[in-house]
């Protein structure tokens, strides 16, 4: 049986370099993959659309990525890259189409990916919508391509709750695909900061709304923790917000207390997640942000915002981690650094959720779960 997971994008979409792909986008799906080759012998693929002229493959660990030349080159605006397309990548599934394929794209859906799924049909295959962030456009289109989809996976309880509300998503099967992090990896150590250590890991761009974390920063200087720290990981999606982070900087006066350490390799965030004493995680919309997990897994609570989604459920606010509104998210963060034995209490709560509900089996589950239901409908 072949299973693929289709990405129908550029990786530069995602802030992301195309050669340090495999090693950094979409982690928990690919080792998801990678067992259910070992465990079931299928031949599992996931794949991407490139800026090069020519179609490619690679081999990691039995899963294949597969890269198809994009029709359609994003340009760097933001509200475009769903216009991608690849006509190398039609032709592929014409001829060699998967016995499922899992297609994963954001709610508004895309003109591409309406047009697979109708080859996919006709060729008597499966799809698998798969479904990131919380905003959906509702017309004729992407309600037939809903509708003929084997089911829908998304990430997280509160979306499965959310999409139920709308006529969008009547009679539709929505199955939960929760990300999990390899807990042998991504591990505590003991901490030994003398002043409080941030980090934000993620794309620059201002829907990530790294400008809360500054000032945030800002506060606890204020309040006597001289010499806080915050550590700025990440690519940067958005040159105009990253100038903007540069110039609050300096308007702050924080050029000694604030790092921007650019992208790194996923492996390498291991040593900054289990260093820190929070990460931030201020979005103002996180469908369910992989980063709060892989910190949360080395000891590390998140501080997130009220009302941006995933977090909130992840997260229980004074228990295993921070959640605040805009208006208070400095005064939280600055409570918690008053509070030692606070500090402690959440970091060991925050592991023993990702222990507990989302580890790598959990997902694998899910994935080996969602495709076996597509045996049982067929049979």
């Amino acid at each position: 049986m072949r299973i693929s997971i289709l990405h129908p994008f550029t990786p530069e979409v995602v802030g992301l370099n195309e050669k340090n792909l495999p090693t950094i986008h979409s982690q928990p799906h690919l080792k998801a993959l990678q067992i259910l080759s070992k465990e079931r012998n299928f031949e599992c693929s996931m794949e991407y659309f490139t800026s090069r002229s020519r179609a490619y493959s690679l081999k990691i660990e039995d899963v294949i990525y597969r890269f198809y030349p994009v029709t359609y080159k994003w340009s760097g605006d933001h509200k475009k890259w769903k216009k991608q397309s690849s006509t190398s990548c039609l032709r592929y599934y014409n001829k060699n189409t998967p016995d499922v394929t899992i297609i994963n794209m954001s709610g508004h859906s895309s003109p591409f990916s309406y047009e697979l799924s109708k080859i996919i049909k006709s060729r008597d295959k499966v799809y698998i919508a798969m479904l990131g962030g919380q905003h959906y456009s509702d017309n004729e289109r992407n309600r037939d391509y809903y509708k003929n989809a084997h089911h829908i996976l998304v990430h997280t309880l509160l979306q499965k709750r959310e999409m139920l509300k709308l006529d969008l998503f009547k009679d539709v099967d929505i199955h939960i695909f929760p990300l999990g992090v390899d807990s042998s990896v991504f591990t505590p150590v003991e901490k030994c900061n003398k002043s409080p250590y941030l980090l934000y890991v993620g794309r620059i761009l201002e829907l990530k709304r790294t400008h809360f974390a500054l000032e945030a920063l800002k506060k606890l200087v204020e309040n006597g923790f001289l010499n806080a720290q915050l550590d700025i990981i990440g690519p940067v999606s958005s040159k105009v917000y990253f100038v903007q982070l540069k110039e609050l900087v300096l308007k702050l006066q924080l050029e000694k207390n604030v790092h921007f350490l650019g992208e790194m390799e996923h492996l390498e965030l291991v040593s900054h997640y289990q260093g820190a004493d929070l990460l931030m995680l201020p979005s103002k919309s996180e469908s369910f942000g992989m980063v709060m997990v892989e910190a949360m897994a080395c000891g590390t609570p998140v501080a997130a915002m009220s009302s941006s989604g995933g977090p909130g459920e992840i997260i229980e606010h004074g228990q295993d981690g921070i959640i605040a509104s805009p208006e208070n998210y400095g005064e939280e963060i600055l409570q918690y650094f008053k509070k030692k034995e606070k500090q402690i209490y959440l970091s060991k709560r925050a592991r023993e959720k990702v222990e507990r509900s989302f580890s790598i089996q959990a997902t694998y589950k899910a994935l080996e779960n969602s495709v076996d239901s597509v045996y049982h409908t067929k049979a």
